[in-house]
């Protein structure tokens, strides 16, 4: 269930090779999957579904006769923006390793994380022993360009009233982050800031391999990055237990069931899932086990075959036979506009449930269930299979999930060292515990 097969799937249509010519493209069979995959996906659920006739009309003579891969990827990338909806990408070729190649590794990291705030592209956080911090960069620094990625034209068009294209801030968030944090070891990139005095600073930073992150590899997605931090927070009569993981995987869930093992003492839990994507579904069910001490609905499945339940399935012991160390007490939830897919369902649910509060920004609102299908041209489609809504019937596709307390982060508090949605999290747990 992951939202974008890598966050960068928007930009790398741009800078993929042209690694086939035309006899190799295949164009008129990647057609007739793809308009195949689309028609049957079901992904509007309940809402009113595209005028297909039209959309043919319009799309199929042009992605048909396209000259070269760079045009096929255009022209299809086209035919999925028009359709609206998340989880709709075309994955090149390249993001995948060639037959009999090991995965590429996707495990370092420049060491920030960057946000939308008004209307500009500020460093939320960056983590202590990486490059960024360690070239002086500091939350509330806005990031002009990233190589030639200029960002700050492209929000400039959008303050202007020249949109972005659907959930364009969104995406763009989620595309500049998966720019910085799923590379490879030892790549630079050049980065064009303005520090907190508005000066101009070019900075060029390259990735460390980080040893709490690890390659996850799920069926028809390339290899994406894991990482797992937690931390045991002292506040007056305990600990709060922090954790933040950037994929929803197994390896994710292992973790945090350990991690519950030895910090289950502690009077609340926040999960942080800023900036957290997506990933498998299985993991989301499995994670959320760890706080339900029975079986119970996240919410429902609507697919053309049928309505399915999203559960919760708590386990007693692991798998070498262990007692599991479930956590009842006061749960909170940290999102932002990053926050997407399994994010989006996992936070939504547990919300609609009353078994966690959700503090930050209001979420992606890209909570559609996906697979991946190798195509003939050789890339890869990553499309909705199912439409979704919480417990109590809400659809959370196209709208997110809206914080309980509202805490989203600003200028002044980045550049103050202070994280809002943090701060009100930890408040509500001393006040709840």
């Amino acid at each position: 269930m992951k939202l974008v097969a890598t966050s960068l799937l928007s930009l790398s249509l741009s800078l993929a090779p042209l690694c086939a010519n035309a006899d190799e493209l295949r164009a008129k069979e990647t057609f007739a999957v793809v308009w195949e995959r689309l028609q049957n996906s079901g992904f509007n659920g309940k809402q009113e579904s595209p005028d297909w006739t039209a959309l043919k009309a319009e799309h199929q003579s042009d992605i048909e006769s396209a000259k070269d891969i760079d045009a096929l990827r255009r022209e299809i990338s086209e035919l999925l923006e028009a359709l609206k909806a998340s989880h709709l990408e075309l994955i090149p070729s390249s993001a995948f390793p060639k037959k009999g190649e090991a995965p590429k590794s996707g495990n370092a990291e420049l060491g920030l994380r960057l946000a939308v705030i008004d209307n500009h592209l500020m460093v939320e956080r960056t983590i202590p022993g990486h490059a960024a911090s360690s070239a002086g960069i500091r939350p509330g620094w806005i990031v002009e360009k990233i190589g030639n990625f200029d960002l700050a034209g492209v929000l400039a068009k959008k303050h202007a009233g020249k949109s972005l294209k659907p959930r364009g801030l969104t995406v763009l968030q989620l595309t500049v982050n998966g720019m910085v944090s799923a590379i490879a070891p030892g790549t630079t990139l050049d980065l064009q800031l303005r520090d907190a005095d508005g000066g101009l600073r070019m900075v060029a930073l390259t990735a460390r391999e980080n040893a709490q992150t690890q390659t996850v590899l799920l069926p028809n997605l390339p290899p994406l990055p894991l990482r797992f931090e937690s931390h045991r927070l002292p506040v007056a009569g305990g600990c709060v237990l922090q954790v933040e993981y950037s994929q929803w995987a197994m390896p994710a869930y292992d973790q945090l069931m350990q991690t519950l093992r030895e910090h289950g003492d502690c009077r609340g839990v926040i999960i942080d899932l800023r900036g957290n994507s997506g990933g498998l579904i299985a993991s989301l069910s499995a994670i959320s086990g760890l706080f339900v001490d029975k079986p119970v609905s996240l919410g429902t499945m609507i697919t053309t075959g049928g309505d399915l339940k999203l559960t919760a399935l708590p386990r007693v012991v692991d798998n070498d036979g262990k007692d599991i160390r479930r956590f009842s007490g006061p749960l909170a939830i940290l999102t932002d506009r990053g926050s997407a897919s399994c994010s989006d369902i996992f936070a939504g649910g547990l919300q609609a449930l009353g078994r966690a509060r959700i503090f930050g920004d209001t979420s992606a609102g890209m909570a559609l269930v996906s697979a991946s299908i190798p195509l003939p041209s050789g890339d890869h489609l990553l499309y909705p299979t199912a439409d979704f809504v919480d417990p109590n019937g809400r659809r959370i596709e196209g709208v997110g999930v809206i914080p309980d307390t509202p805490s989203p982060p600003t200028a002044r508090a980045l550049r103050d060292g202070r994280d809002p949605a943090l701060e009100a999290a930890l408040a509500w747990i001393d006040t709840s515990a």
